[in-house]
């Protein structure tokens, strides 16, 4: 649970996108914060849609005593982290979409949530019995 002085975790996240990303085609707050298990420690999982950026990247940020962790793609790029995240069995960045709550959207945001959460529902690939030992032994 929060209880700091900080600024509400939502107002600085749009902030954020507002003053950092104001052309971008859609933005989500995700994480801990949207679900409602923040710490004090937590920091603001931003998910950022921009189609002028070229690669995604992934920064780390503070911003009005929060840190913020940025994951930025363009409208084509976060397909590949879905598929990589769906052959991984970690779904991270569909459930960060599926999840999140809306800071920004020119129109985009409502198809790729769509896309999260079908992935999401289709659950992992069946492993083979080797790749379930392997996983195994890391355990």
């Amino acid at each position: 649970m929060l209880h700091s002085n900080r600024l509400a975790p939502e107002k600085v996240a749009k902030n954020f996108i507002y003053n950092y990303f104001p052309h971008c085609d859609g933005a989500l707050l995700a994480g801990s914060v949207v679900r409602g298990e923040g710490t004090e420690t937590s920091d603001l999982d931003i998910v950022i849609f921009d189609n002028a950026t070229h690669s995604s990247y992934r920064e780390s940020l503070i911003v009005s005593e929060w840190p913020i962790e940025i994951f930025v793609h363009n409208l084509h790029s976060y397909r590949d982290y879905f598929e990589s995240d769906f052959k991984r069995a970690r779904p991270s960045l569909p459930r960060m979409v599926s999840e999140g709550i809306i800071l920004k959207d020119t129109g985009v945001i409502d198809a790729i949530k769509s896309e999260a959460k079908e992935l999401l529902a289709k659950g992992p690939e069946v492993w083979s019995t080797e790749t379930r030992t392997t996983k195994r032994y890391f355990i």
